[in-house]
């Protein structure tokens, strides 16, 4: 039922306009709030929380407030025109935990909307490739299996078959900025219930080799009217976005973990996103 929920929210989230913003700032994102952001950004930038100990960290984003912090997210993901991630992802799947983490290397586009995907040596479905381009279809993908069942390629819609044996999340959504509109949209939650969107933990973790900072969130209840029944996510502190995600259900098992384990700024054509390219294997 958990993933059957986050999808339902997933793609109520992904259908509207991408980023919550896209229409507007929401009522709670002022200019005082983005003027902080910004600040915020900047030192970010500078390397200031990596010169900080334990305890000096926690103390400083606990005194943010969440709309600065929501707003510098969604700002910091959205800096670059272009990303090259590299990704390992574990989810559960119709009910199944991925023991063994999918490695995903992924490029995405800003303007045009564009993503292209593939499945790593080293992982489950190596091989696997998809394209997104949103001026050709707007509301499909097109992909093939890895492996030995690479036969043709097809086009297939964003919820199809294809798309839910890989993920409960669209691919639109596997980059820092859906993280960034999935910690907008809890805030937004938060305070419609009358509740402060603040983090109910904080804690310093070493994840994939680096030093972050974990935010816990555990709400009133989880999907369809949250997120999850409780959501971790750990601040890359070099760089202004998300180092990992992680989600468990209301019996504490564990739903996703998302690990951002190396982003790139990157200038795309539309080459690279045209299932033509003599690197790819459509």
């Amino acid at each position: 039922m958990r993933a059957a929920g986050l999808a339902v929210w997933v793609c109520g989230l992904a259908a509207a306009p991408h980023g919550l913003h896209a229409q507007g700032h929401p009522p709670w994102q002022t200019e005082d709030v983005r003027q902080q952001a910004r600040d915020l950004l900047q030192r970010w930038h500078a390397g200031a929380f990596l010169a900080l100990d334990d305890e000096a960290l926690v103390r400083s984003f606990r005194a943010l407030s969440p709309e600065v912090l929501a707003t510098a997210l969604a700002l910091g993901a959205s800096q670059h025109e272009g990303l090259e991630i590299w990704m390992k992802r574990q989810e559960r799947i119709h009910g199944r935990w991925s023991d063994k983490p999918f490695l995903n290397h992924i490029k995405y586009r800003r303007q045009p909307r564009q993503v292209y995907m593939a499945w790593l040596p080293g992982g489950p479905k190596a091989g696997q490739e998809i394209l997104y381009d949103a001026r050709r279809r707007p509301d499909a993908m097109y992909g093939h299996l890895g492996g030995a069942f690479n036969v043709m390629s097809i086009w297939t819609a964003l919820d199809g078959s294809l798309a839910r044996e890989n993920s409960n999340h669209s691919v639109l959504d596997l980059s820092p900025r859906f993280i960034a509109d999935v910690v907008a949209a809890e805030l937004q939650r938060y305070r419609a219930e009358g509740r402060s969107p603040q983090a109910d933990s904080f804690e310093v973790l070493t994840v994939a080799g680096q030093r972050c900072l974990a935010l816990g969130w555990t709400p009133s209840s989880g999907p369809p009217a949250h997120y999850a029944a409780r959501t971790r996510i750990c601040l890359n502190l070099r760089q202004p976005w998300v180092l990992q995600v992680e989600s468990w259900d209301a019996e504490g098992d564990i739903q996703e973990r998302i690990l951002f384990d190396k982003i790139v700024p990157a200038t795309f054509t539309d080459g690279d996103f045209d299932p033509a390219n003599a690197a790819y294997r459509f």
